[in-house]
This record gives structure tokens, C-alpha cells and sequence, in this order.
């Protein structure tokens, strides 16, 4: 038993706060302003002082394995300053690592480096010329090869819209392709060791739930194996839970490995993304006026997924970051609810960038919800320059938080990691301080809200996670001061001192001794 003295914000539907919390083997078991004398026999509370208690943050949405594969094996280049710092970066992570079989390495963007451009193949190919390297660029809808990697691609890769070889460059089609293919190169006990270690990163930040979008090409969907694997193993024990979305559009696949939920990026996206200027638009993009993006598949193929999978009881995530994509996923997800009524589907549409004010009605009544990632909001990868001169007024109206809180939409917070750090106290902070509406700007309860119980929300796990409240498990982190006596403009001062799984302090570590033999024992958990 352990007891709690100091500010506990609980976050839950009347947004408590209360003076104490008890939690037994792992559950809370009281919550009050005075501490009834049964627990204060022979326990001493933990004084949090000027800190306080809150529960456990979570992600609800990221590439998990793609990101700790970045974080973990290979490398990252987003704060290169120019093309020559890129290249020095290559040429250091090469001289440690000579065996592996390809590279791929994540966030070029021509925003970010003094020469406005990405960098190109030969470029790539002066630093390694023997090694197939991709890069894949800020957005995760773009990336950009060596010689070698090209070399390597199929011929059906090679003729896909958007494969761009003088330059290297993926784009559209060819992105998808390109990244699957070069994800199969990828050494399995390499994926394990990043897989299992990521684990202390998303601690640090006091994450303990994540949604996993997972299947982008490994062969016979590792990913899928490995990730669903560990976060048994994890969950087991108590530690870390995983809600693993499948992104195909292959019900059967699904269905197979008896997973409740289906979608997410890759197979799944409706469209691209502003980095690429092919995210799909009601209207032309802002200076080209021939260019309203695309879309992946055909709306007849987008609402007969949609009808089979919900049909099958599955949970469906789309991503859709243009206002055209997200009015069709919404139709579509409205024709499957037709064809197949269901009260509590939850079905989640992921970034919902831009959103016409009527889908925005239609959204709230299929009570659909949104995973929406403020860290897309701004940065320096993708600068307000850019946006404006793409979108033009429309910069205005993008991510609005408030309009949909005030729709009654469920929406939850992501990093959609590694498009951005996963770190939810930065997704708080841009959540509050909206840079091109402040009227969108959501107030700091509701960003806390977005990151804890509406993550657990959307995977059906409010009723164990996701707020503070007696009965439910003790997933909680120790701030190292109060958000709430905060302005939104000092957030960022916000620090994780401590996270608690299942009422145990988190350690570097912690939790994976004996998961291969709770995964080989075949122990069933909620996934």
C-alpha cells in the first residue's frame, strides 16, 4: 500500500482534484481530501509537495516500430542545419556500422536547411556509395534514396507516380512502395532490440499506453508478430500497454490474428500530406491552382473497407490530413454505420488537418472520433511560410481543437512518432497556444485530457485508464509542478519526475525479464 499526500488531479468527468490517494496492489483505492484513518494507521504518505499527481500519459497514435527503429538502430537528421550536416551525420553512423544490409534513416526536409531543397541521390551517394540508404523525409510521405537503394527496388516500384530517380526522390505511390521494399531489409533482431528498448524513451516522457499503427512492409508482417509479441509480454507483467492497429486494408489478415482494430497510414491513408502538397482538397492548393492532391484508392474501395471491417466488428482508423479526405472518410464510415448499425464503434479519424464545418457536424453525430497530433501545428521542418503559401486562409482553420471540443467530439493526442518527438507534454503545450487561431486554443485541463483519458477512450480502456478514480489501476506520472497554476506559455517547463505502472515506480528496464516466457506461454491480453 502506498499513500499519496499533495495535489492529485484525477481528470476525470468533473475534473477532481483531491488532497490524498491510496493505492493496494496495483489499484486505487481511495481518493479524498482527508485520509481515513484505516490507511493512516502504519503508512506514511509520499509528500509531493509542489508537485503533483496525474495518470500516466499516453500516444494515440504512432508508427511505433518505424520510430524505434529511428531512435534505437538507426539515425535521425532533422537538426542538421544544411546538406553538408547530413552528410556528416551518414558518415559518422557509417564508420560504427559497416554490416548492416540497408539504412534508413528519417526527417530530411528542404524547410530546414540553408539550401531550401532535400537533399538529392548524389549527394546521398558521396557519403555512401555502397550501402542502401533511405531517408525518409519529415512527414513520413516523402524520402529520398541513394544509388544503391534504387538499384534495389523492384521494376513495379520504379514505375509507380512519384518515383523521381535523377533526384532520388519518392514521392505518392512510389513513397509507399519504396518504404515497404526498403523495410524488408531491416534485420529482425535489429527491430527486436529497438522494439524492447524504446520502451525506457516512452517512459522517460511518462507514456504508458500507446496505439501502435503497425505493417509497412516487413516481411509476413513482422512488425505485427514482434509488437503484438512484446506488448503481451509487457502487459503481463503489468507494464506497458500497446493497442495495436493493423494498417491494411485486408480484413481477412485481421480477422486471422483475432486483433480488434484495423487502419491507420500506409495501406490505409486516404491521402498525403501538406509536405508533399498531395493531402486531398475540397479546393486547389494556394499556388497551384491545378493541384487539389490525391487520393490512394477510389471512394468505391474506401467505403467497401469500411462496410467489411465494420461488419467484422473491427475498429477503423483512416488518416485523412486534407478536408476532402476527411468528407470521405466520413461518408464512408457513415455508409458502413447504414449498412451495419453500431452504437459504440469508436471508429477514429487520424490527423484530420483541415475539416469543412459540416463534416464537423457529421462527425459529432456518427460519434466519430479524431486522433489529432498538435505537434503538426508548427514547426521548423514545415514553417507557417510554407503552410501559408500553400493553403493560403485555410492556414487559419487548421488542427481547430476548440471548434471540435466545442462539436462534442472525442479527440485524443498523438506524436504520430517519428513525424514528431513522442512527447506529450510539447503536444500539451501546442495544444494551448494554437499559433495561427488563438480562439482554437484549448484550455489546459482539456490538453491534459486529450493525452491521458482520451487516448485510453479510444481503445476502450476509460474504465481502467486513463483518469484517476477508485477502482481503477494505479498508471500515474509525478510532474514537477502544477500544470494547472501554469499559463499555457510556460508548459514547456513541465518535467516527468516519476511514472507508475500498475502502482509500481517505473525503472530503466523494468519489465523485460521473463517476456519471451510469457509469450511463449501464450498468455491472452488485450491488445
Amino acid at each position: 500500500m502506498r499513500i499519496y499526500q499533495g495535489k492529485i488531479i484525477s481528470l476525470d468527468k468533473d475534473n477532481n482534484v483531491y488532497n490524498y490517494l491510496v493505492e493496494d496492489k496495483g489499484r486505487i483505492v481511495y481518493l479524498g481530501d482527508s485520509l481515513p484513518i484505516e490507511y493512516a494507521k502504519n503508512n506514511s504518505p509520499v509528500e509531493l509537495e509542489h508537485r503533483v499527481l496525474l495518470p500516466s500519459f499516453g500516444d494515440g497514435h504512432m508508427h511505433f516500430s518505424n520510430w524505434a527503429l529511428i531512435a534505437v538502430s538507426y539515425f535521425d537528421v532533422r537538426e542538421a542545419e544544411d546538406i553538408r550536416e547530413i552528410q556528416e551525420i551518414i558518415q559518422k553512423y557509417m564508420t560504427r556500422n559497416k554490416k548492416l544490409k540497408a539504412i534508413i534513416a528519417f526527417g530530411a526536409s528542404k524547410h530546414s536547411v540553408k539550401e531550401k531543397r532535400l537533399i538529392e541521390r548524389q549527394e546521398l551517394d558521396e557519403v555512401c556509395p555502397d550501402m542502401p540508404l533511405i531517408i525518409i523525409c519529415y512527414d513520413g510521405h516523402s524520402a529520398v534514396c541513394n544509388t544503391k537503394m534504387l538499384e534495389k527496388f523492384p521494376d513495379k516500384i520504379k514505375n509507380l507516380r512519384g518515383f523521381q530517380r535523377d533526384k532520388g526522390h519518392l514521392f505518392n505511390e512510389a513513397y509507399l512502395a519504396g518504404t515497404d521494399y526498403a523495410a524488408s531489409l531491416v534485420s529482425p533482431l535489429d527491430l527486436v532490440k529497438s522494439i524492447v528498448k524504446s520502451f525506457d524513451l516512452l517512459a522517460e516522457k511518462g507514456i504508458g499506453l500507446i496505439h501502435a499503427t503497425e505493417g509497412i512492409g516487413f516481411p509476413k508482417d513482422l512488425d505485427i508478430t514482434l509488437v503484438s509479441l512484446i506488448a503481451k509480454a509487457l502487459a503481463n507483467k503489468n507494464q506497458f500497454q500497446t493497442r495495436l492497429f493493423f494498417q491494411t486494408m485486408e480484413v481477412e489478415k485481421v480477422l486471422k490474428r483475432k486483433l480488434p482494430r484495423i487502419g491507420g497510414c500506409f495501406a490505409t491513408a486516404l491521402d498525403g500530406c501538406f509536405g508533399a502538397c498531395d493531402a486531398a482538397l475540397h479546393e486547389p492548393y494556394n499556388n497551384d491552382p491545378d493541384n487539389n492532391g490525391i487520393f490512394f484508392q477510389s471512394e468505391e474501395e474506401v467505403f467497401e473497407f469500411a462496410k467489411k471491417a465494420n461488419r467484422a466488428g473491427l475498429q477503423i482508423e483512416m488518416h485523412a490530413i486534407g478536408d476532402a479526405a476527411v468528407s470521405r472518410a466520413v461518408k464512408a464510415i457513415e455508409t458502413a454505420l447504414i449498412d451495419h448499425p453500431r452504437e459504440d464503434h469508436r471508429h477514429t479519424i487520424i490527423h484530420a488537418c483541415l475539416i469543412l464545418s459540416d463534416d464537423l457536424k457529421k462527425i459529432a453525430e456518427l460519434g466519430i472520433g479524431i486522433t489529432l497530433q498538435p505537434g503538426f501545428i508548427i514547426s521548423p521542418l514545415e514553417p507557417v511560410e510554407y503552410l501559408n503559401e500553400i493553403l493560403g486562409p485555410r492556414v487559419k482553420e487548421s488542427s481547430p481543437l476548440q471548434s471540435i471540443l466545442n462539436a462534442g467530439i472525442h479527440v485524443s493526442g498523438g506524436s504520430d512518432a517519428p513525424v514528431t518527438h513522442p512527447d506529450p507534454i510539447e503536444g500539451i503545450y501546442w495544444a494551448c497556444n494554437h499559433p495561427y487561431d488563438p480562439d482554437q486554443s484549448i484550455s489546459i485541463i482539456d490538453a491534459l485530457k486529450m493525452y491521458t483519458y482520451e487516448v485510453a477512450w479510444t481503445s476502450f480502456d476509460e474504465k481502467e485508464r486513463g483518469s484517476l478514480e477508485k477502482g481503477k489501476i494505479a498508471d500515474m506520472v509525478i510532474l514537477n509542478q502544477d500544470p494547472l497554476k501554469l499559463t499555457p506559455k510556460e508548459l514547456r517547463s513541465l518535467k516527468v519526475e516519476k511514472l507508475f505502472l500498475n502502482g509500481k515506480e517505473y525503472k530503466t528496464g523494468m519489465g523485460l525479464p521473463g517476456m519471451l516466457w510469457n509469450s511463449l506461454a501464450g498468455r491472452k491480453e488485450k491488445i
